[in-house]
């Protein structure tokens, strides 16, 4: 099969697309002909070494993939040969990946491989980070920091079904801030702009926001701090600045404040699958919308990966394999 893996880390040179032996799957496992894998930040840390949970080389990309069950492995029942499912993995980007037959998801009518690929990571961490992480009330204002990208394009539209009374999307480019406007944000706030926070608070008629949804870290921190209003929640998922976030325990004791890391692989397996399962219906009776203009041959991943890097995607990033192509 073909796949593609890195034998050291660095940039999208490292990349090789080469072939590979087919897996075979184990005991509680199932094989999956991918007919597309998700690209992630998570991706391009695992490549470039800025992760802070590193696989062992030499290793194959990839953590999201949609295709079809074509094998079991031993004592594993279903779902049958032939269900469209989604799953989380390791080796992702490749023609065939093993997954745990608890953790592929099937896939509904009326939903693409494409569209499926936003579940494992990107969408769970949109949905839990919401639902589970900031227990997120009706009414509330929410902040969400790169709005445009694949977590937060879905944050956007999942913070208004779950009952957001105020949606608040954050981007650095005029394209990206009108596509945080049409996914239905209230409004669209340019982190460019020295007085962003300004804009934030004249959004909330000075009320600040309930919860605030970082991935960038460094120093949006204090800044995210003087947003929120009394009892509100910073919940951080990333760290995209690659710099420390300065903030100071003080800081959050006149407003009540609270701060809190998130992380979706953690998660128990029950509450993952409750939230693959919602965001799938909530695909398949298009209430949340996928963006997808952004898709590449499986043999193209550097080029998925530099146009992330250039900040030139939004939406979910999507690499196509087999007869998805």
């Amino acid at each position: 099969m073909k796949a593609v893996r890195i034998y050291e880390r660095g940039g999208t040179d490292v990349l090789r697309y080469e072939d590979l032996p087919t897996p075979t799957p184990g005991a509680g496992e199932v094989l999956i002909a991918v007919a597309a894998a998700g690209v992630n930040y998570a991706d391009l840390g695992q490549r470039s070494g800025n992760y802070p949970n590193l696989v062992p080389l030499p290793a194959t990309l990839g953590y999201e993939v949609a295709g079809t069950i074509v094998a079991h492995g031993p004592g594993v029942a279903g779902p049958p040969d032939g269900t469209r499912v989604v799953a989380l993995v390791n080796g992702g980007y490749a023609e065939y990946a093993v997954a745990p037959a608890a953790l592929a998801v099937p896939i509904p009518a009326g939903v693409s491989f494409a569209q499926a690929t936003v579940v494992p990571i990107q969408g769970q961490t949109a949905y839990l980070l919401l639902a589970r992480a900031a227990r997120i009330q009706p009414g509330e204002r929410v902040l969400i920091h790169a709005a445009a990208g694949g977590v937060g394009s879905l944050a956007v539209q999942l913070a208004r079904l779950l009952g957001a009374g105020l949606v608040l999307g954050s981007s650095t480019s005029p394209d990206k801030l009108a596509y945080i406007r049409e996914l239905g944000a209230d409004a669209a706030i340019n982190m460019n702009t020295p007085n962003w926070v300004e804009a934030v608070m004249q959004a909330t008629r000075g009320q600040g926001v309930d919860i605030v949804l970082d991935p960038v870290g460094g120093p949006l921190g204090p800044p995210n701090v003087a947003c929120l209003a009394p009892f509100g929640r910073l919940l951080v998922f990333g760290s995209l600045s690659g710099a420390v976030t300065p903030l100071i325990s003080q800081m959050l004791i006149p407003k009540c404040l609270s701060v809190s890391g998130y992380n979706t692989v953690i998660q128990p397996q029950a509450t993952q699958l409750q939230a693959s399962h919602a965001l799938l219906d909530l695909i398949a009776t298009r209430q949340l919308q996928i963006t997808l203009d952004h898709t590449y041959p499986l043999a193209e991943a550097a080029a998925a990966h530099a146009a992330i890097e250039a900040r030139q995607t939004r939406g979910k990033v999507v690499l196509t394999v087999g007869a998805a192509q």
